[in-house]
């Protein structure tokens, strides 16, 4: 029996916790230049995500050149790569994919609580985050959208129409770039003229509440102020 349904995604942000002061050198290493990665010529990002493999790294990569595509039709300066920003965002993605929670404080483990306390646990002795967070599809539903369920993770647009198509690696960050600059809180983050380095974290699930629909965490850690410093160098 098919089923017409219409569901929300989610998506939330925050601004600038309380920072924890260290002395330590500048990550400077392990650095992505912006202008040295030509992102819209590169033809992998245009491969249909297979969800039993995905690219974790690719999806990562690409919200990040893409966030500063962004700053610099804004006339900001692009964010500088942190692979330890990548590491707390990840860890975050993944937390909340396994806790099955969405938000910024993490209630099941006082280590990870807040984005500062997840940021010394990959090493940055200095946080100074924000933090947005979002929950994407990853077929090409649009929320709200009127759809007709045909097994479990599997959607059309009419009861006997063709399946919706999982995202493109672009499309899909495409997409939740464009949530994020379409909410306020989140804008003020990826266009804050304090953010210096950023970093980006996915993990995937299946989404119960909506008939297994193939969904993804994303979350960005931005450093504030100054740019981070290690607790190990």
């Amino acid at each position: 029996m098919l089923k017409k349904i219409s569901v929300s995604g989610w998506l939330i942000c925050l601004i600038a916790l309380f920072p924890a002061i260290s002395q330590s050198r500048l990550a400077d290493d392990n650095e992505i230049a912006f202008d040295n990665y030509d992102l819209r010529n590169n033809e992998s990002i245009r491969e249909t995500i297979d969800f039993d493999h995905i690219d974790f790294e690719r999806i990562d990569n690409i919200i990040f050149k893409l966030t500063n595509e962004i700053r610099v039709k804004h006339k900001l300066k692009p964010l500088s790569y942190a692979p330890e920003l990548a590491n707390s965002a990840k860890m975050h993605a993944t937390d909340m994919v396994k806790g099955n929670f969405f938000s910024h404080i993490n209630e099941k483990d006082e280590k990870k609580r807040t984005p500062n306390d997840r940021a010394k646990l990959s090493n940055i002795a200095n946080p100074f985050l924000s933090e947005n967070l979002i929950e994407g599809y990853g077929l090409k539903y649009t929320s709200y959208e009127t759809v007709f369920l045909r097994g479990k993770g599997k959607f059309s647009n009419t009861s006997e129409g063709e399946l919706i198509t999982a995202h493109t690696y672009l499309s899909f960050c495409e997409e939740q770039l464009q949530r994020w600059m379409n909410s306020t809180e989140h804008r003020k983050n990826i266009l804050s003229k304090d953010a210096l380095q950023m970093g980006c974290g996915a993990s995937k699930f299946n989404n119960s509440d909506f008939n297994e629909m193939p969904s993804f965490y994303v979350v960005q850690n931005f450093q504030c102020y100054q740019p981070l410093k290690k607790i190990n160098p």
